[in-house]
């Protein structure tokens, strides 16, 4: 793991538009690193299907086995670049674990809030294999994730953004506040 000179770590709920700000972090000069690809990672090696309720239940099962900050643990070791940004922050002691180990001075947390309406609309249009497909499916996974704790992630953030809008008016707020990061030398 190297050393970074700035961390962005997104939280929010599932489709909250934390895609599209790390797309923008990118743009910025980020390298992003996505929990959630550990865990579908480490899922295919456990030979789970890619659907949401199994990969769900895989995610909390490695919480239960080796601590609530196992997949903060698995997605810090691929930390290679100066510049990062890590999407799918869900629980108090993965930021804890990213605050203590990630050794940079630059540490940022970002929640993205979007209602549960505008949500399942992002969700169900951008249709993913583990997605969730109906409200009920949604509601479900909202407490699978409030569960491990993301509520708490999501009150504690640096900065929220809320992405309600726009796509061109979230981008635009989540450069502003990206640029305003990068000035503080990051």
């Amino acid at each position: 793991m190297a050393k970074p000179a700035c961390l962005i770590i997104v939280t929010g709920m599932p489709g909250s538009g934390k895609d599209e700000f790390i797309k923008v972090c990118v743009e910025e000069g980020f390298k992003d690193l996505h929990m959630g690809n550990a865990v579908r990672k480490y899922a295919a090696m456990s030979n789970i299907a890619i659907s949401d309720a199994d990969i769900g239940k895989f995610a909390t099962a490695e919480r239960e086995k080796f601590g609530k900050d196992i997949w903060a643990k698995r997605t810090l070791m691929d930390i290679d670049a100066p510049l990062i940004v890590i999407d799918g922050l869900r629980s108090y002691e993965e930021l804890e674990y990213f605050m203590k180990e990630a050794e940079t001075e630059q540490f940022y947390l970002f929640a993205i809030f979007a209602n549960r309406k505008t949500r399942l609309e992002r969700i169900v249009k951008r249709n993913r294999n583990d997605d969730v497909h109906s409200l009920e499916e949604l509601i479900r996974r909202d407490n699978r994730e409030l569960d491990w704790g993301v509520g708490k992630a999501i009150v504690l953030s640096d900065k929220m953004l809320v992405n309600d809008s726009s796509l061109d008016l979230f981008r635009l707020e989540s450069r502003s506040a990206i640029r305003e990061i990068l000035g503080k030398n990051c």
